[in-house]
C-alpha cells in the first residue's frame, strides 16, 4: 500500500526527504548531524488501534505509504506467519504513522489494487510498518489485486491455519477467503452459502473476531519540522540489530527445564560447540553448528527459522545425536590422509577452507556413522575436488541445499556418487596466488599446504599447528614487511603466500631470523619453507623481488601438487566394494 510517485504531502514531497537528499562527506556529515536528528515538539501519541479500525482508515485512504519507503517486499510466506501470529495472541510490533492533511488521490495503492482517497485533514502517513499494513489490508478488503496472489489466502477451520490457493475441487465452500473475514457482513452472506458444521461455523466467527478485535500497538507524531521526520526515519532504519539464526533457534529448542517439560526436543548449542571441539580443533561458530543441525535432521540449513513447521521442529536430532556425529566429523577432519582409514588432516575449523564441507558432513556422519575405508577416501577426494573446480568456494544457499539434498538415509553408495558428481573433476588444475588473508577459503588452502610440508625450524623440531593457532598472532607471517616495496606490482606480489613464512612467535622478526640461517646447516628446514638456496642468499641480500619469484613459483606448485594428490586426480577414482554390485545389493547400503 503506497501513494503514487508524484503525490505530494501539502507543499511538501516525501520523496525529497530521502531520494533527493544529496550524498553528503564525511565533513559535511558532522557539520550537518545535529540538524539531521531534530528533536519532536512532543513525544508520539500512543493511539488506539484495531485491525477493524485500521482497515477501516486504509479503505478510506486516510492511511497512506509515502513515496520514500521502500518496495513490498514481504512474500505470502509472511502474510501467513503475521495472520498466525493475530490467531495465537503473539505481539506483531507497533506501527509509528505521521499526522498530516492529506489531498484527494484517485490512485492510492493497497498492495496492487487502488482505492480512491478523498481529502482530509486527518491522514497518516506510514512512518513504520509498510509490510504488516500492508498484508493486513490487501488480504482482509475486498479489492481487486490485479492477480497479486500473495494476498490470495484462505483460513481452514480444519486445521485452525490460512492457506495458500490453488483450491481443490469443493474446498471453496469450506474454506473462508481472508478479504471475507474482513466484514462482518461478507462474512454473514459467505456463512449462509458455505458447508461447514456449526462448530466449524462457529470457529471461523471467533476467528473474525480475533482478528478484526485485535488492538495493535501504534503512535502518531505531529510534526511539521521536514529535519524532525528525516532524523526518525534514519534512526529506525539504522539502529537495532536483527537476531541472528542461532539465537532465535536457542529462543525455540534451548535446553532447559521448560523444554523438557512441554515434551520438546531442546538441544543446546553452545554445548554442541564444545562437543566438536574434539583434540584442540577448536569451537565452529554457533550458526555452522545451527546448520549442521538443521542438515542432520534433513531440514533446509539455508531455511528462515521462522519459515520451518512444528512438523519440521519435531523432526530434530537430539542432543545426543548430534554432538556424536559432529565428533565423527572432526574425526574425519583431523585423521591423516595414510591412515588405515583415511581422513583430510585438517586439524582444526580455523584451517577448514569452506565451513559448507563442516555442515555436510555432519549431515553424512550422523546418517552413515561408521563408513569403510574407501568411503572415507572417496570423501576426501570429494572435499579437495570441490576445492579445485570452485564448488565449495560457490557454495551459495542454493548450493548447499542441492548438496544436503543429495545424502539420504539408506543411500550410503548413491549419495557418495551424487556428491561426487556435484563437485565433478577439472580438466586442468593450477593454483594462483591471491592476496593473502587467513580467513579467506583460498589462503587457508595454502597454509594446510604448507604444513604438509612439516616445516621446521633451525634445530629440526617441527612447527606445531596449534602453536602457530594459539600464539594470537597471525598464523603465517610475512618475511619482508609491505612498506618495503615501492612498486605496486611487487606490493601485489608481497601480499600473497609467497611473502609468508609458518614459524611460531619465538621467531619474532622472520626477515632477521631468516638472514641468520645457514644453508650448509639449516638447508634441510629451509627447504620445508620452500625457500632454496638461491632464495636464501637472495633473502640475506635484501633482493626482495628475486626472493618472491622465486618463492611464488614454489608456493604455486606446492599447492598445486598437494590439491591434486588429495583431490586424486591423477588416479582412478575407487568407491567402495559394494558400488560395482548390483543396483539390488546396492538399495542395502
Amino acid at each position: 500500500m503506497r501513494a503514487r510517485t508524484g503525490n505530494r504531502v501539502g507543499a511538501l514531497s516525501f520523496g525529497a526527504l530521502v531520494t533527493h537528499t544529496p550524498k553528503m562527506t564525511e565533513a559535511d556529515h558532522e557539520a550537518n548531524f545535529p540538524s539531521l536528528y531534530v528533536a519532536l515538539p512532543k513525544p508520539p501519541e500512543a493511539i488506539s488501534l484495531t485491525v477493524r479500525k485500521l482497515l477501516g482508515r486504509v479503505e478510506t485512504g486516510a492511511i497512506r505509504v509515502p513515496t520514500f519507503q521502500r518496495p513490498l517486499r514481504w512474500t505470502t510466506d509472511d502474510v501467513i506467519a503475521l495472520f498466525d501470529s493475530l490467531f495465537k495472541g503473539y505481539p506483531v510490533g507497533s506501527l509509528l504513522f505521521w499526522k498530516h492533511s492529506l489531498e484527494a488521490d484517485s490512485q492510492v495503492l493497497v498492495g496492487s489494487a487502488t482505492v480512491n482517497a478523498p481529502a482530509t485533514t486527518d491522514g497518516w502517513f506510514i512512518v513504520d510498518g509498510q509490510q504488516r499494513t500492508t498484508a493486513l489490508a490487501a488480504s482482509l478488503l475486498d479489492l481487486d489485486q490485479k492477480g497479486d496472489t500473495r494476498w490470495d489466502l484462505w483460513f481452514d477451520a480444519a486445521k485452525n491455519a490460512v492457506v495458500r490457493g490453488p483450491l481443490r475441487a469443493g474446498e471453496s465452500r469450506t474454506l473462508v477467503p481472508l478479504r471475507i473475514l474482513g466484514n462482518l457482513r461478507r462474512l454473514g452472506l459467505w456463512l449462509r452459502e458455505c458447508d461447514l458444521d456449526e462448530n466449524a461455523m462457529r470457529r471461523v466467527e471467533e476467528i473474525q473476531e480475533r482478528i478484526l478485535d485485535y488492538e495493535l500497538p501504534a503512535y502518531a507524531m505531529e510534526t511539521g519540522d521536514v529535519n524532525a521526520l528525516r532524523g526518525v526515519f534514519a534512526r529506525l532504519n539504522s539502529t537495532g540489530v536483527r537476531m541472528r539464526a542461532d539465537e532465535v533457534f536457542h529462543a525455540l529448542l534451548s535446553a532447559g527445564t521448560d523444554a523438557r517439560a512441554s515434551g520438546r526436543k531442546s538441544l543446546d548449542l553452545s554445548a554442541l560447540q564444545a562437543a566438536a571441539d574434539v583434540d584442540g580443533f577448536g569451537q565452529p561458530p554457533r550458526g555452522e553448528i545451527l546448520k549442521a543441525v538443521l542438515a542432520m535432521s534433513g531440514l533446509d540449513p539455508t531455511k528462515r527459522l521462522d519459515k520451518l513447521r512444528d512438523s519440521a521442529l519435531s523432526a530434530m536430532v537430539t542432543q545426543d545425536e548430534a554432538a556424536e556425529a559432529l565428533r565423527r566429523t572432526v574425526r574425519f577432519l583431523q585423521t591423516p590422509t595414510d591412515a588405515e582409514e583415511p581422513g583430510v588432516s585438517i586439524p582444526a575449523y580455523a584451517l577448514l577452507p569452506y565451513p559448507v564441507v563442516f555442515v555436510l558432513l555432519a549431515r553424512w556422519f550422523h546418517l552413515f556413522p561408521e563408513p569403510d575405508a574407501a568411503t572415507t577416501r572417496a570423501l576426501g577426494q570429494w572435499l579437495w575436488r570441490g576445492v579445485a573446480t570452485g564448488v565449495h568456494e560457490r557454495a551459495a544457499v542454493s548450493a548447499m541445499r542441492l548438496q544436503v539434498r543429495e545424502i539420504q538415509a539408506g543411500e550410503q553408495v548413491a549419495s557418495l556418487r551424487r556428491l561426487l558428481d556435484a563437485v565433478g573433476s577439472p580438466n586442468a588444475f593450477e593454483w594462483s596466488l591471491e592476496p593473502f588473508h587467513a580467513n579467506h577459503a583460498a589462503s587457508r588452502v595454502e597454509i594446510l599446504a604448507l604444513l604438509s610440508l612439516h616445516p621446521r625450524d633451525r634445530q629440526g623440531l617441527t612447527i606445531s599447528w596449534r602453536a602457530l593457532l594459539s600464539s594470537g598472532e597471525r598464523v603465517a607471517r610475512e618475511v619482508f614487511r609491505l612498506p618495503l616495496f615501492k612498486d605496486s606490482a611487487l606490493r601485489k606480489q608481497a601480499r600473497t603466500a609467497a611473502n609468508r613464512v609458518l614459524l611460531d612467535t619465538r621467531h619474532t622478526h622472520l626477515r632477521t631470523e631468516l638472514k641468520t640461517w645457514n644453508w650448509k646447516t639449516d638447508r634441510e628446514a629451509a627447504a620445508s619453507h620452500l625457500i632454496c638456496q638461491d632464495g636464501l642468499r637472495d633473502l640475506k641480500n635484501d633482493h626482495f623481488e628475486a626472493f618472491l619469484a622465486r618463492r611464488a613459483a614454489r608456493v604455486r606448485a606446492c599447492v598445486t601438487s598437494f590439491v591434486f594428490r588429495r583431490a586424486g586426480l591423477s588416479e582412478p577414482l575407487v568407491l567402495p566394494a559394494n558400488a560395482y554390485f548390483s543396483l539390488d545389493s546396492q538399495s542395502t547400503s
